[in-house]
Order: C-alpha cells, then structure tokens, then sequence
C-alpha cells in the first residue's frame, strides 16, 4: 500500500516517532519501522510517557496488518544541540528529520516540531526561529529541511508524502511549496502556518488544492498563530477544556499529536471539514499582524519586536495586568520612533495594532473564562517557594556571622593604631554598621515562609474536604 494512502492514526504514528531519538551511533537505514521503534524504545523518556504509551499499543496491536508494516528507514537526521545529534558537527540547529520508505518505492519526509522551551538549549534553537519564520524570515531549519529532502526523498519512482507536526509542519509546508514541480504531497497536523506574504501566487493556490492537506486539532493555539485560509479538518480532541485548562492545567494539551481518539479504521473519530468562525476571527487577526510585519519588514529588528511584542501582551492580559500591556505597546512604538526611526505613519499603524490587539484579547480571555465558570483576574498570580525563603534566610545568616566576625576584628583594631589612622578603622566600623538590617530581614523571611507555609496546609485540607 502506498504511504500517500495512510489512514489518519497511521500518519500520527509517523508524527509520533520523528519526536524519537536514535542513538547516533546506530545503524539504523533499511530497517523497518517496527526495528526502529524497538531500538527507540530503550532510550528512558524518549519522546515522553503519552507518546510511549500510544506507539507500544499501536506496534503490539496494529502495526503487523497495517500498510505501516511495509515501511523502512531510508535516513535519519539529527542536529540538535545535544547528545542525540548525528551531524559530526555539521549544525546544531536543532533540526530533526525522518525519511520512509516503501517496497513500491514510494518515499516520505517526516519532520520533528518544536521541543521543551524549559530546556535552555531547545528555546535557542526552536523557539527563537520561530518568531523570525513568523515573519517570514528564512531560517536554517528550512533550508536544511528542504536539502534533506532533496537528498533523501527526491527522485524516487512513486509518490511522495511531507508531513509535520507543529514547527515541523511549517517545515513540510516549506518544502511543499518550494517544490510543487515534483507532484508531492503534504500532510500537516497542527502547524506553524507559513508566512502567507512570502508566497507567490502559484504557492497559495497549491496550499489551497488537493495535495495538501492541513488538519487542526479543537482549541489548538499554535495553528492559530498565522494567517492560515486553507484549514481542512478541525479534530475534535479527547478532553473537553474544563479538563485540561482545570485538573491538568495544561492549555497546551489540544496542540499535542496524542490528544484525539480513532476509530476501528484509523480515521479521526470526531471531526469536521473546513475552518469554524473561531479560526476565521483569529486567522483575520493575525492576517492584521501580518499586513503590519510587511509594512516594517524592511526593518527587520522592528518587525522582530512586534512579534514578541505580540506574545508579551497576549501573556500579560491573560494575567490581568492591562497596565502591563500598555507598556509593552509603547516600549515598542518608543524603540521604532527614536532607535529605527520609522516613518510617522508607521508608528501609528503599530499603536493602532496593540490597542486592537490589547482590546481583542481581553474580550476573548474575558468570555472563555465566563464559559468555563472563573472569573478573569485582575492581578498577576503570585507563586512563592517557600524553601527558597527558608534558603535566603539560611543565606543571610551565613552572612550575618562573616559580618560579626569582621566586626570583632575592626573592634581589636581600635587599640593597635595610632590617632590619624583612627579615622580609617572609623570608616570600616560605619561600613559593617547594617547587621542590625540583617536580623530584619532574616526575620522577615522566617516568618513569611512559616506563614506561608501554614496557610497553604490549611488550604490544602480544605481542598481535600471539599473534593
């Protein structure tokens, strides 16, 4: 079976296992997809327990009748900034590839989206270039994406399937419209959207066509970050929002490959075809942001500051602090004004920009809230560790012996030199006079934390009880 004709869970598979590692000493090319997802498997957290837990039932119930079973590895590249990087030092980009193969010599790049921005080394590489693709700014995972496919991929005798999850499907969308004269294929599934105003004509009607296929997940917020007029299918994921926003706290949950449900054929089980008015009101949106980026694109570091600037007022109305938005708004108008100086009119349409932006978002957060039964703060959340309390009091003290000791020894000096250099040891004396601050401020510290801490078992009991 041609793997342009894969079921829907069986390109999920695919889109689960490019976030697998393999160990880059390994002979891996020519084996099969079952081979490689046991040598995967013994790598400890590879890919994450979900993702673990979705492929080992997959490959122990599926994977034998499944078109799956016909396929092998023809190349895999990883060139991210860690251990698993497989480039001999060639880059560090953090690009991550998959090639398949099948027995009717069919081929398929697979391509790995954004990793763990808590994870310093993912931020730089993933999470940085990711607001330059925003903007329409070619970036080196692109260009290694595209030469991947171009030595792995290209030229085979039958059909071709890109597919990308995330920043990988803005990698796959890349390679798709920078290649249409090869007839490919391209499977999306939540991704970066490609940035709309640096595509020709024929470019936007092939996002538009058959061959490519763009499928978002219910509630997805990184598909959203783009103007994207070509949604295919919404999925409808496999918690509602009062569960994931709630028990799990995790408003990412619609944006991971794991979160919807199959059927007995491998087709998505709830679903719709087309785009919804949601999507449609934020894909006008960011057609907005997009307008603007290519007013100040020439100036790229105004540009870079808008899209940032873009994230820092969505976080900081979701937080309630408006204040704070505003601020941001005019830190930048400030920076394109006096440091890049922009035209005039410029300057107006990105004030006219955040006061919309501001305006819409604090209207969005303010009836999903409502829908889920909160309330929308009008504070910042705070969040205390009180063993860092205990910490910087236990640090203080440490300071306040030192203190105490260079005290005593400033003291012994008073009788050993004579009347004109009194004056210096009076100096050192009035220096080291602050100790008395240092009891302060150790008590203070003690006293929050032992409050704090109280508070919080109390809060905790009655959690318990009410739950």
């Amino acid at each position: 079976m041609s793997l342009t004709n894969l079921n829907d869970e069986e390109k999920n598979i695919l889109l689960m296992l490019s976030y697998l590692d393999l160990p880059p000493d390994a002979d891996v090319e020519g084996k099969s997809m079952e081979q490689i997802w046991n040598i995967a498997n013994k790598i400890p957290n590879n890919g994450g327990k979900v993702r673990y837990e979705k492929l080992e039932e997959f490959f122990n119930t599926k994977y034998d009748s499944s078109a799956l079973s016909d396929v092998h590895l023809k190349q895999y590249q990883n060139f991210n900034p860690n251990d698993g990087n497989n480039s001999s030092g060639r880059s560090s980009s953090g690009f991550v590839g998959y090639a398949w193969g099948d027995s009717q010599d069919n081929a398929s790049a697979v391509f790995r989206g954004s990793e763990d921005m808590k994870d310093q080394a993912h931020f730089d590489t993933d999470w940085i270039s990711n607001f330059e693709a925003g903007v329409g700014i070619e970036i080196q995972q692109q260009r290694e994406a595209n030469e991947f496919y171009q030595q792995f991929v290209k030229g085979v005798n039958g059909e071709i399937l890109l597919l990308g999850h995330s920043k990988g499907g803005n990698l796959a969308t890349y390679v798709y419209v920078n290649n249409l004269e090869d007839k490919v294929g391209a499977y999306v599934l939540n991704g970066a959207p490609i940035y709309w105003y640096s595509l020709t004509k024929e470019q936007k009607e092939a996002l538009l066509g058959d061959r490519y296929m763009f499928v978002v997940y219910e509630g997805d917020v990184v598909s959203q970050a783009g103007y994207a007029p070509y949604v295919d299918k919404i999925v409808k994921i496999d918690k509602d929002a009062l569960e994931y926003l709630g028990e799990m706290k995790d408003p990412f949950y619609p944006h991971y490959e794991t979160s919807v449900e199959f059927n007995d054929k491998g087709e998505f089980k709830h679903f719709e075809e087309g785009s919804s008015l949601v999507r449609d009101v934020s894909s006008t949106i960011m057609l907005k942001l997009s307008k603007l980026i290519e007013v100040v694109k020439a100036t790229y570091p105004v540009a870079k500051a808008i899209a940032d600037a873009t994230i820092r007022v969505i976080h900081s109305i979701k937080s309630g602090i408006e204040a704070a938005a505003h601020f941001i708004k005019e830190q930048v108008i400030k920076y394109a004004k006096k440091a890049m100086q922009v035209a005039i009119g410029t300057v107006k349409a990105i004030g006219d920009y955040f006061d919309n932006l501001i305006k819409d978002v604090t209207s969005f957060f303010v009836n999903v809230i409502k829908k889920l039964g909160g309330y929308f703060p009008v504070e910042p959340y705070l969040k205390v560790n009180i063993d860092r309390l205990y910490y910087y009091a236990q640090r203080l003290e440490a300071i306040k012996r030192r203190v105490s000791v260079l005290n005593d020894k400033i003291d012994s000096l008073y009788w050993e030199v004579d009347l004109l250099d009194i004056r210096h040891v009076l100096s050192a004396d009035i220096l080291t006079s602050f100790s008395y601050r240092l009891n302060q401020n150790i008590n203070y510290l003690n006293a929050a934390a032992r409050l704090l801490d109280s508070n919080e078992t109390k809060l905790v009991g009655k959690a318990r009880i009410i739950r």
